[in-house]
């Protein structure tokens, strides 16, 4: 199992990098900037994050040991995307007491797990599936 910090920092930079980019994509060409999007730019750099796990690894990573990287992914985007805006935007916590805002939230959130779980996946098929366990 590799150590799970250089993981997190990476993932937290592409999360960060991606986003910034996309924001200036959205300013200057006018795409939308919708919750699929969110979900797939959260998501897309765990391809990335699986075939860094494998070359990090120095022995087959066990389902326990994925199980693992995949909760640390889904704490810094639940960190980055909700624990962070609720306590610096007033209106965003406010807006998490609408059942509908918190639904739709919740949906996102599932969305980007099993995303990251098939992006995480597809990464072990890109890595040349070494050592997974």
């Amino acid at each position: 199992m590799p150590a799970l910090a250089p993981i997190a920092l990476r993932y937290l930079a592409w999360l960060v990098g991606l986003r910034i980019l996309y924001i200036g994509l959205t300013a200057i060409t006018g795409l939308p900037n919708t919750q699929a999007t969110i979900v797939i730019l959260a998501s897309a750099p765990a391809v990335e994050i699986a075939i860094y796990a494998l070359r990090k690894a120095t022995a087959p990573i066990p389902f326990k040991g994925w199980a693992t990287i995949w909760a640390l992914l889904m704490a810094i985007y639940l960190v980055i995307h909700v624990m962070i805006p609720a306590f610096i935007l007033p209106p965003f916590r406010a807006l998490l007491a609408d059942a509908s805002v918190l639904g739709s939230l919740l949906i996102v959130t599932a969305s980007t797990g099993a995303m990251l779980a098939l992006f995480l996946w597809l990464g072990t098929r890109a890595g040349g599936n070494r050592r997974t366990g």
